[in-house]
């Protein structure tokens, strides 16, 4: 019997689609798609650049019982918007740098064990979230995360992999941007100096940091981390915190929860979308609670979400 919160999907057909932009290629994409054929046909289409992604999910996907993403965060990102529309189950196998989608879902990195989980069939509902005109799944940011994101090239993530992120996350701090922002929920405003606003729908982001140590990924809310301006040195003492997700303990850190907010800034300024540059300020974001089913391990008892 399936645990509580998951279901068991059956299939015949699997739509699998590679984003030729992801760090790891294409993998061994021929070994997965053998295994998934083990419980039906399987079709592989790989578009010639990553901007084809979303067209090749919706030109497709209507002739198979799931669809299947090979790639990392901006694959998912890319495909969002088609795969709500599609209204299918989905797996995803990690071939990106930071995987931070598959980490919150705890997907194993390794590409073999996550067709175990595809094929073992357990589905999650999962939230995703919309500021202004694009979709994201794990988070936005603004101030430090575009500023780490301007530090890193392809070259870079594709030669040190997740520690390109580590020394983004560095690079930045030295040129810390401070801007001046009022952040309005349903039930809260702030305002004030700050070098880093994350909202986030998912618990990991930017490489492997966590958003709350109690986050979710079907809750149906938002997390909102503000990060005042402050010294270098108080800065990096919070770096364990942005890794840990400890952040509700902290005087210098702000984090609550909410379904939708609006963020206005003193100047008008870039925000990242799971890691690419698609918006920017000011803002308007919500939740898109339970748009989405994901092939992932079963929760455990305690984590579920209560029906």
């Amino acid at each position: 019997m399936p645990a509580p919160g998951c279901r068991v999907h059956v299939v015949t057909s699997t739509l699998l689609v590679t984003n030729p932009g992801s760090r790891s290629g294409d993998g061994n994409i021929q070994e997965a798609a053998r295994r998934l054929g083990e419980q039906g046909d399987v079709e592989i289409v790989r578009p010639d650049r990553p901007g084809d992604l979303p067209e090749a999910v919706r030109k497709h996907a209507g002739d198979f019982d799931r669809i299947v993403l090979g790639g990392g965060d901006g694959t998912v990102n890319l495909a969002l918007d088609a795969l709500i529309e599609a209204e299918k189950p989905f797996g995803l196998l990690p071939l990106g740098t930071a995987n931070d989608l598959a980490r919150s879902l705890d997907i194993p990195q390794r590409l073999d064990r996550a067709v175990e989980v595809i094929l073992a069939g357990h589905l999650r509902r999962l939230d995703a979230a919309r500021v202004n005109d694009v979709s994201f799944i794990n988070a936005i940011g603004v101030g430090l995360g575009p500023q780490m994101t301007r530090e890193m090239d392809a070259e870079s993530k594709s030669k040190l992999g997740v520690l390109a992120y580590l020394k983004g996350i560095v690079q930045a701090m030295e040129h810390q941007p401070v801007f001046r922002a009022r952040i309005e929920s349903e039930d809260r405003t702030r305002e004030g100096e700050y070098v880093q606003i994350t909202i986030a729908n998912g618990i990991h982001y930017g490489g492997g940091m966590t958003i709350a140590d109690d986050a979710k990924l079907d809750d149906g809310r938002l997390d909102v981390l503000l990060v005042p301006k402050q010294s270098h040195w108080s800065l990096l003492g919070n770096a364990l915190r942005f890794k840990t997700g400890l952040t509700r303990a902290a005087d210098a850190l702000t984090h609550w929860r909410c379904k939708e907010l609006s963020i206005e800034t003193s100047e008008t300024m870039d925000v990242t979308a799971d890691g690419e540059f698609l918006t920017e300020t000011p803002l308007e974001c919500r939740v898109l609670p339970s748009c989405l089913s994901v092939y992932a391990p079963a929760l455990p008892a305690s984590d579920r979400i209560p029906a």
